[in-house]
């Protein structure tokens, strides 16, 4: 068994995500803004060789890492980065994979939370599922990602106020079942995107999450319906621009996109 340790930096247009940081440049605007949540599930794991094996990283148990799910989570103060008090964060992936790392020549892992834990209480879950800023409702189940900007100047939605703050929560849509009787849910529209990226020398590289590739062909300053930004519906206008930067179809449909342009890899 290797032991293997995954650094995931968070950035947009070079600057790294924290509470403090000024981003610049951002989306169609290139306007300037600040973080008000970032935060990320990932699963599946896997490390492929350069004949084709794969070998499943095992997570290990910790606060950030439970039952094959971590959490990545960049907001370093409380209370959407407006109080004084820090807030832990986590930046690493951390397992063990059953081999070595001399013939490793790729990185897979899917983003979100697994279908089969998707839809639970998270007052009685472990951590890092029990996270009520993370999760919308037993049916729908967790917010895969949540990444909320305010933009200088707020947003401007449709019928003419305005919102302080754009948000990106990805989840499932289209959820039916009730998980609180016994019921299995099944969703029409996971929206969870599996990520593959080509490394060369993954002990001394580490994955970049870039968001101002996740917003490039959106406006940060004006919203066309629907909440301020992206809820995962698949009639949400700003939903097709944020879905085309991580490579997945909307809604219903399969994938018609040549690929994901938020994931990285860079050397450390």
């Amino acid at each position: 068994m290797t032991s293997i340790s995954i650094p995931v930096a968070a950035r947009a247009n070079g600057t790294d995500i924290n509470c403090d940081a000024q981003l610049s440049g951002l989306s169609s605007d290139a306007t300037n803004g600040v973080v008000k949540a970032f935060a990320i599930y990932v699963h599946d794991l896997v490390l492929i060789n350069a004949d084709g094996s794969e070998m499943p990283v095992t997570l290990e148990e910790n606060d950030w890492q439970s039952g094959g799910v971590a959490l990545l989570d960049y907001q370093d103060k409380l209370d959407s980065c407006a109080s004084a008090n820090s807030k832990p964060t986590n930046n690493t992936v951390a397992g063990t994979i059953d081999g070595t790392l001399a013939q490793v020549t790729g990185l897979r892992f899917t983003v979100g939370v697994p279908s089969n834990m998707n839809h639970q209480d998270t007052t009685a879950a472990a951590s890092p599922l029990n996270r009520s800023d993370l999760f919308w409702s037993w049916q729908t189940g967790y917010k895969h990602l949540r990444m909320d900007v305010a933009p200088d100047g707020g947003v401007l939605k449709q019928d003419g106020s305005s919102s302080a703050t754009y948000n990106i929560h990805l989840g499932s849509t289209g959820c039916v079942g009730d998980p609180q009787t016994g019921e299995t849910v099944n969703c029409s529209a996971d929206n969870r995107p599996t990520i593959t990226l080509d490394v060369s020398d993954i002990a001394n590289q580490q994955v970049v999450i870039d968001y101002a590739k996740l917003v490039e062909n959106n406006s940060l300053l004006a919203d066309d319906g629907g909440a301020p930004g992206c809820m995962s519906g698949p009639t949400d206008p700003e939903c097709q621009g944020i879905f085309d930067a991580l490579g997945m179809g909307i809604g219903e449909n399969s994938d018609p996109n040549p690929g994901q342009t938020v994931f990285s890899i860079e050397s450390l």
